[in-house]
């Protein structure tokens, strides 16, 4: 059974060095925990990395047995076998027991073989696994109408085949097996299939506090938990547009009132708007007749961006909410996929060279 994490890292631009492209192959396996900013993949040489490179790299064809690569690295025995594992489970490694001894190999040989192999097998998994999520989502045409956000996350999940059943509820036990409720699973703790229950069947971006006070999570691990998602390529952000006038209405009051028409019309961006509405809208202040059905009303021609525009320059921030990538299951899965094969493909790209650097050194 595969137990790996995809994980999107910077790729090392041009490097031929060995050191510098394994320790990329197990970053983007997940296999190696942070080394902080200022360490160097020399400084951050790990037991992991040492095994990879003083054993499997010199002869990637080669089989080697726990005892041989703790008398090589120097490693314990034990602190060997818990490295082996993850290797194996990750599909970078292949093991068989020859004479009564477990060997470990690069699986199929070589390092663009073993990414092969990993990428295929991933992408099954998931597929199969994916087909509980897409019975959840709802479809959903109204959920897409406004443009999500273009935002940059590294992509990051989590891929375990599936195995006999720990938990009843099959969307529960993918939940945790995709890796959103974190690296320190809590059986019983359900919030993060909580949120993910209601953002399946919403046909609308929802905010923060909306998820909060539908779930009863905190702030702090609501957050948490819709990165951990984003990031796995099943949500994005987008403005809540219901939320907007009102923040508008609120921001030109506010304004009005402490800095006056000609601020407004100045740096609070009025000028940008048509000439009918700036008018209508300083009309209702003056009066004293600003109400938030008046200024929909003379508002209601804008564009979500010019409204977004309007916003920012009265001080506000537009209010971004969460909702799955697509209008139906399937194109969730397909948003997820995407992001999966991109990380693939940058594994196979290194391994290969990898594999190219190891051939000129022989």
């Amino acid at each position: 059974m595969i137990r790996a994490r995809l994980v999107e890292t910077p790729l090392p631009a041009g490097s031929r060095d060995p050191q510098v492209l394994i320790s990329w192959i197990l970053d983007s396996l997940g296999l190696v925990r942070s080394r902080g900013d200022s360490k160097s993949a020399a400084e951050g040489l790990g037991g992991i990395n040492k095994i990879m490179s003083q054993c499997f790299m010199t002869n990637p064809k080669s089989g080697w047995t726990a005892s041989e690569i703790s008398d090589i690295t120097g490693i314990s025995s034990t602190g060997v076998h818990h490295q082996l594992v993850k290797l194996s489970d990750s599909g970078l490694l292949s093991r068989r027991s020859i004479g009564g001894k477990r060997t470990y190999m690069i699986n199929g040989g070589s390092f663009s073989n073993a990414a092969e192999i990993i990428g295929t097998n991933s992408l099954v998994i998931i597929r199969q696994r994916l087909r509980i999520l897409v019975e959840h989502v709802s479809d959903s045409s109204e959920r897409m109408v406004v443009k999500g956000e273009e935002e940059s996350l590294p992509f990051r999940i989590d891929i375990v085949g599936l195995t006999p059943k720990m938990i009843d509820d099959e969307l529960v036990q993918l939940s945790i097996d995709l890796g959103f409720s974190g690296d320190r699973i809590r059986l019983g703790d359900n919030l993060h299939v909580e949120l993910l229950k209601v953002l399946a069947r919403s046909n609308k971006p929802l905010g923060i506090n909306d998820l909060m006070e539908e779930t009863g999570g905190s702030r702090a691990r609501v957050g948490r938990i819709l990165d951990r998602m984003r990031c796995a390529g099943l949500l994005e952000r987008a403005v809540v547009a219901s939320r907007l006038d009102v923040d508008i209405f609120s921001g030109l009051l506010r304004q009005y009132r402490a800095r006056g028409v000609d601020w407004l019309v100045g740096r609070g961006g009025l000028s940008r708007l048509p000439k009918k509405v700036r008018e209508s809208l300083i009309e209702d202040l003056e009066k004293g007749s600003h109400t938030l059905e008046k200024m929909s009303d003379s508002t209601g021609d804008l564009t979500i961006n010019e409204k977004r525009v309007m916003l920012n320059m009265l001080g506000g921030r537009v209010p971004l909410g969460y909702r799955v990538t697509g209008s139906t299951g399937e194109d969730v899965m397909r948003s997820i996929l995407i992001g999966m094969e991109r990380v693939i493909s940058r594994i196979t790209t290194i391994s290969s060279r990898l594999d190219d650097v190891i051939s000129k050194l022989d």
